[in-house]
């Protein structure tokens, strides 16, 4: 029994995620956001990536771009990602972000076993106020 709260509190305990950084971001069209996943010192040297959440069953992810070596930025289209590994974290830029961005993504480690992750949602809003500003000057 002692085993067991033992282990709940290890699931339960607040600091022991193994990845941290906010369970959601958002921005209107067209603008960049950056965000921050923290890992712990264990997982420095393991391998980072940041991926769109994909299917149930066999595909994780969809998109998965991995972080280069250490200081090197690696960016595919409008994304690019970053393992700072003397600050242990993983630093994700979206830039001219579309209504079509708008989803759940996964900041993961690859390690031995399931992956460490933190699921991450983003949260686009249409630019209406550009828009506006269009109808504005039109009349």
């Amino acid at each position: 029994m002692r085993l067991l709260v033992l282990l709940w509190g290890c699931l339960v305990l607040p600091g022991y995620e193994a990845l941290e950084g906010p369970k959601e971001i958002s921005g209107f069209e067209g603008d960049t956001v950056s965000l921050r996943c923290t890992y712990r010192e264990e997982l420095r040297d393991h391998r980072k990536y940041w991926c769109r959440k994909g299917g149930i069953l066999f595909s994780r992810c969809s998109g998965t771009i991995y972080a280069g070596k250490e200081g090197q930025e690696t960016t595919e289209g409008r994304v690019s990602i970053h393992d700072s590994r003397q600050e242990l974290s993983l630093i994700v830029t979206l830039w001219n972000l579309t209504l079509q961005d708008a989803g759940k993504y996964w900041c993961g480690v690859e390690k031995r076993g399931p992956d460490e992750s933190l699921l991450i949602s983003l949260f686009v809003f249409p630019d209406v106020l550009e828009g506006d500003f269009h109808r504005l000057g039109t009349r």
